[in-house]
């Protein structure tokens, strides 16, 4: 059995269940390390499940820019509470670094009326930014409301 010394680099999501180990100790160490290699690139590649109201990796990357042609970048997370969201326009600080390398991914919101029980999306062109704050133009108040912004700071 031969090891490739690039396994370790494919991008792929899906692991398989089932390897077979080779016998000899060289191969056997060689094909488990790649295979560590393999789970720790496909672990990082999933989303985080981390929704902060500070800047967090979010566990997805963007094809490589035009610096570092080899790199992939890293996608950032910010969440910021808008609670309660009146009807109107609000606008609350992101607290984000936002310079000529910023560039934006996603820009979403969801509201919850915790007593009407209802609640939904706030989407385009009700949700943008500025270079401070993060506004957003609701025609529905809400008991509670959550914006997140997707962003990568390298060109």
């Amino acid at each position: 059995m031969t090891i490739e010394a690039n396994n370790s680099q494919i991008l792929d999501s899906y692991l398989p269940a089932y390897y077979m180990v080779p016998e000899e100790w060289e191969n056997g160490r060689l094909y488990l390390v790649e295979q560590l290699k393999r789970i720790s690139n496909s672990v990082n590649l999933k989303e985080i499940g981390w929704f902060l109201d500070e800047e967090v990796i979010s566990g997805k990357q963007f094809f490589p820019g035009t610096t570092n042609n080899q790199a992939f970048r890293t996608i950032l997370r910010v969440v910021v509470d808008f609670s309660p969201l009146a009807i109107g326009t609000t606008s609350l600080p992101h607290n984000v670094k936002v310079d000529s390398n910023f560039s934006l991914i996603e820009l979403w919101a969801a509201g919850t009326n915790a007593t009407g029980l209802t609640g939904g999306p706030i989407n385009q062109p009700n949700i943008t930014y500025t270079a401070t704050d993060i506004v957003i133009t609701s025609t529905v108040a809400y008991t509670r409301c959550y914006a997140f912004m997707e962003y990568i700071q390298e060109l």
